[in-house]
């Protein structure tokens, strides 16, 4: 069972490390020649996987983001759609799961503002925005889950300013609301989320990661079934093992 529960860790933190540069944590409008974000889903029923991508204006200026979809072709190109969605000056994550229950693949963006906002797949390929959520004190990264059991889809989101994550559970209309929050290890760090069951009880846990000044530090919340998480030791790492408080 430790083997097991060690590999899963282990895949869901190189899951979140790889997410790094996309989920990007800046203060700067300019972002020059780094990667957009980007999720995977079949956004038009096809049966071939497309992607929802964040893009910068035009040459790379400074300025609002957009929401683009990317429908994937058969021979593995991709076309454009006309989804193509204003966002704000600083989006930091992207996730992609059905959360109005249609059957449709919709879209939540953060922005380093705190908003996330939300965007509703119309099965053919088109996003429509759907408004703010919510409003936190910012946004660094996104994991989704059933965190409480209920059969509908769930939110994490890690805020760097507040140093905390915030659990939003989702009504399955596209609709959220603030469930529970937990502090972050340390103040200042920007901390990437990762959800999957690590201890194989059915119920989704969360991989907290950061990596700063060459050292790679990570907690494991085990999932409580009820939206809540326990902090487990035995599977974490970190410089100060005392910095973890629920709040």
């Amino acid at each position: 069972m430790i083997r097991t529960v060690c590999t899963t860790v282990a895949m869901a933190l190189l899951l979140a490390a790889v997410a790094i540069p996309a989920a990007r944590a800046s203060d700067s409008d300019d972002s020059d020649g780094a990667p957009p974000l980007v999720v995977t889903a079949d956004f038009n029923h096809d049966g071939i996987a497309d992607m929802a991508q964040v893009t910068q204006p035009e040459g790379g200026a400074s300025g609002p983001r957009t929401l683009t979809v990317l429908l994937g072709r058969p021979d593995g190109s991709f076309q454009s759609s006309e989804s193509s969605l204003p966002l704000g000056r600083d989006p930091q994550a992207i996730a992609v799961g059905d959360f109005n229950g249609d059957g449709n693949p919709d879209a939540i963006v953060g922005d380093g503002d705190g908003s996330l906002i939300e965007f509703l797949g119309d099965g053919k390929g088109k996003l429509v925005a759907n408004g703010d959520i919510t409003r936190l004190s910012s946004v660094v990264s996104i994991a989704v889950g059933d965190f409480n059991h209920d059969g509908m889809l769930d939110l994490a989101v890690s805020d760097s300013r507040a140093n905390t994550v915030t659990v939003l559970a989702g009504d399955g209309k596209g609709s959220f609301r603030l469930a529970w929050s937990f502090r972050l290890p340390m103040q200042g760090r920007a901390f990437r989320l990762a959800a999957a069951d690590f201890n194989g009880d059915g119920i989704p846990d969360l991989a907290v990661t950061s990596e700063e000044d060459d050292s790679f530090d990570f907690e494991v919340m085990l999932g409580n079934g009820n939206g809540t998480f326990t902090y487990a030791p035995e599977l974490s790492k970190l410089k100060d093992p005392n910095a973890h408080c629920v709040t």
